[in-house]
């Protein structure tokens, strides 16, 4: 038993100081059919997955770069001509589950203005729903540009964590606030916290408990009697914040072989409760 406690707090002494990163995105599939992306202005012009465009000097035609973007333009993306009227458009990311997390959360994005613009302020928006008239303001990223045909993609950061710390659904919107822009271009975009919780740091009504531990083959657990065993969702992260099973809760237990040896945090969730538990898988 000494050496599982030593184990127990040399990992979590490791993994104290580290960045979890809870959600991300990179564009490179080209897939984005779990963002919500609106066309607020009604123009048939929105939010969309392709490569970072460029411009061809002897055709004057738009192409493809190598790098795949989630990006808003304000020019036509065949002959880079202005579009007319006012571009007001929403990227608005799937729901994010920060509510295993703590301390400053801190939203990443690495992205740029297009070829042919100047610097310009990107909106970011946080909300529970998809809705724009639920979104609140978080801060604005000025985006850096100091040459006409670079790419020029950088990193950017804001602190998120008055608005995301607790939250089970967070959605991340995305917005332009200037309407003489060329384009917004973000290669990648992450949700990262400094603190993962553990059982310790939260208050629950209900008491769950696991029948033995250290855990072999089948992780069984006895649920509080507040929770329906039929509601109740399971999901099991290793110490760096990884979520690495999830699944439905079954009294016959839940098969844990695959996972390697170590320390793991067990969220036991329905509509109304949720509990945090560490096991050790043997």
């Amino acid at each position: 038993m000494k050496n599982v406690l030593l184990f127990m707090f040399m990992t979590f002494s490791v993994v104290a100081n580290a960045q979890f990163i809870i959600w991300e995105d990179d564009f490179e599939d080209g897939e984005v059919s779990d963002w919500t992306l609106i066309d607020k202005d009604n123009n048939a012009n929105t939010w969309l997955a392709r490569k970072n465009i460029q411009y061809d000097n002897t055709t004057f035609l738009i192409y493809d770069g190598q790098i795949g973007v989630l990006g808003t333009y304000s020019i036509n993306l065949v002959d880079g001509g202005p579009l007319f009227g006012r571009e007001e458009n929403f990227a608005i990311s799937p729901a994010i589950d920060v509510s295993s997390y703590s301390g400053k959360i801190t939203l990443h994005i690495n992205g740029q203005t297009s070829i042919y613009d100047t610097n310009q302020p990107l909106s970011v928006y946080g909300s529970t729903s998809t809705d724009p008239a639920t979104f609140t303001l978080l801060g604005e990223i000025n985006l850096i540009r100091l040459t006409a045909e670079d790419a020029e993609f950088a990193d950017y950061s804001l602190d998120i964590s008055a608005f995301a710390t607790g939250k089970t659904a967070m959605h991340i919107a995305l917005g332009n606030t200037n309407n003489l822009f060329t384009g917004l271009e973000i290669d990648h975009i992450s949700v990262e916290a400094d603190t993962f919780l553990s059982v310790n740091d939260v208050e629950s009504k209900t008491v769950t408990t696991i029948k033995q531990n250290p855990v072999g083959e089948t992780l069984e657990l006895q649920l509080g009697d507040g929770l329906n065993a039929e509601d109740v969702q399971l999901k099991i992260y290793n110490t760096t914040g990884v979520l690495v099973k999830e699944t439905q809760y079954s009294e016959t237990g839940i098969v844990v072989s695959g996972l390697a040896t170590g320390v793991y945090l067990i969220v036991i969730e329905n509509s109304t409760a949720t509990e945090r538990l560490k096991f050790i898988k043997n």
